[in-house]
């Protein structure tokens, strides 16, 4: 009888539920590690994003709803987002036409007796900023068009408008003959490695994985009919995952690529991905475009993070401690918070809420360690993010040839001689402003904000004009503001049009 009672409470415990026939079990592969890949950069060894959400779902979803996703579309409805719908746009001494017959969507270009027609093929971004690919009637190479879709400006604006190595020599209605698979794709869309590898074979050029394999010379266009997705997906950076879909271990460090000596290990996953170097280097792939620079060497212009990141001294510091790849917005919520414990995990002494207050001063009860390190100075798609070269506000490179500085982008009414005062007696950094006073228009009593609206660089007065537009401070520079509307490069001139209203106003009115 007791061993009767027994049966009927295990049974009684057992889970007897059915799954749904719906659900069939995922297909059974050999145990992780019985199988090791070969190659994970040949066509053949990628299987897009699709089949990586088979058994990464959450992934899969989170990167569907990412910029990353969308970072390349093909031209539709769904996809396109400025106004094809007959608007048009004077430029100069031409008219721009933007329009849709059936399901295509065209760009009539203008001037005289010159007519050019471009038919869009794809899109290039979904935030902020949208430009396209096209083909001219005519013609059978895609190039990126000269117009783009820019709400913050407006709407539709030439490429001058927004793109700061453009100057008013820049000729919107001259036909396009620049491939565009000869730059865009090959960050902005998931291929082969391989291909990349032989883009950079026998020459410099590029910061990820490929400057550490040789491989034979390919050509500089990419081959786009042999793309994985016309977006980035998960094989941009796990590379090919044919291998690990049967049962291989995944890994960062491409495989099957002949590497030159300081080449990188495959080891195992976990490994590589607490390896800095490693991760990094997965996003240098194309978060290294050029941009202009400041004195210290660091971008005035977005896309050039992980060459930022690289020249600074936090050599622990990953992407990825900050940012969430899969994630739908690289500007999520907890973007920051993620960053400021990256911080503490090496600077432990102020991750004491007190101990950080007293570093930065009784006056910056708000301000954080990004503020004062990792400042708003950089020209992102549609606002100013901040620079990823991790560094101090006392660098004298920066303040000798008066530009950003991380004090006076709050301070913009105080003086570069305060500002040197201030780090005395704070920091006990001691700085002599007196050679630098040619940079701030002779005169170290001047506030600074004043010497920046007036700099010789174009990156540094738009950055002060966007820094009075964050502060209480712009209705003192009314006039300052005001001339930026006819400063001679024309990215300062269409974002300083783009400040919200009230920031200043026009003389006269």
């Amino acid at each position: 009888m007791r061993h009767l009672l027994v049966l009927i409470a295990l049974a009684a415990c057992r889970d007897t539920r059915v799954e749904p026939a719906a659900q069939a079990a995922p297909p059974a592969h050999p145990p992780r590690g019985t199988i090791v890949a070969d190659s994970t950069i040949a066509a053949r060894d990628y299987i897009g994003p699709e089949a990586c959400g088979e058994c990464h779902p959450e992934q899969h979803a989170q990167w569907q709803r990412s910029l990353h996703a969308t970072m390349n579309q093909r031209a539709s409805a769904t996809s396109v987002l400025g106004r094809f719908d007959g608007s048009t746009v004077a430029f100069g001494d031409g008219r721009a036409r933007f329009e849709r017959a059936g399901g295509a969507y065209t760009m009539t270009l203008e001037r005289g007796t010159q007519t050019v027609r471009y038919r869009v093929t794809r899109t290039i971004g979904t935030r902020g900023l949208q430009e396209y690919v096209g083909l001219e009637d005519g013609q059978s190479t895609e190039v990126r068009l000269p117009f783009g879709w820019w709400p913050r400006a407006g709407g539709w604006m030439p490429q001058s408008a927004f793109d700061p190595w453009l100057t008013d020599a820049f000729d919107p209605f001259a036909p396009v003959r620049e491939p565009w698979a000869e730059r865009c794709p090959w960050c902005h869309s998931t291929y082969p490695f391989e291909q990349r590898i032989a883009r950079a074979a026998g020459r410099t050029i590029g910061h990820g994985f490929e400057q550490f394999f040789d491989g034979t010379p390919g050509s500089d266009v990419l081959a786009v009919d042999r793309q994985v997705t016309v977006g980035i997906s998960c094989e941009s950076c796990h590379l090919g995952g044919r291998a690990h879909g049967d049962g291989a271990p995944i890994h960062f460090v491409p495989i099957g690529a002949a590497g030159k000596p300081d080449a990188p290990r495959a080891t195992t996953f976990a490994a590589e991905r607490r390896d800095p170097a490693i991760v990094n280097t997965v996003c240098a792939q194309c978060h290294s475009g050029p941009s202009p620079r400041f004195a210290d060497g660091s971008a005035t212009r977005n896309s050039s993070e992980a060459l930022d990141l690289a020249a600074s001294p936090c050599t622990t510091a990953r992407c990825t401690d900050c940012h969430d790849p899969h994630r739908a917005d690289a500007h999520a919520a907890d973007t920051e918070p993620r960053a400021i414990a990256a911080c503490t995990r090496c600077h432990s002494q102020f991750a004491d809420a007190a101990a950080a207050r007293t570093h930065a001063g009784a006056s910056h009860a708000t301000a954080s360690c990004l503020d004062c390190h990792m400042p708003r100075v950089v020209l992102g798609i549609d606002r100013f993010v901040r620079t990823h070269r991790i560094s101090s506000p006392t660098d004298p490179r920066m303040l000798a040839v008066a530009a950003p500085n991380a004090c006076n982008l709050c301070h913009l009414d105080r003086s570069i001689r305060w500002t040197t005062d201030e780090l005395r007696a704070g920091y006990e950094v001691r700085l002599d402003p007196r050679p630098w006073a040619k940079a701030y228009g002779g005169d170290l009593d001047e506030s600074v904000g004043i010497a920046w609206l007036a700099s010789p660089q174009a990156a540094i007065r738009l950055v002060a004009a966007f820094a009075y537009a964050r502060s209480s401070l712009a209705r003192y520079v009314q006039p300052e503001l005001a001339r930026l509307r006819d400063d001679p490069a024309p990215y300062v001139r269409a974002w300083v049009r783009s400040l919200p209203p009230g920031t200043y106003t026009m003389p006269g009115r």
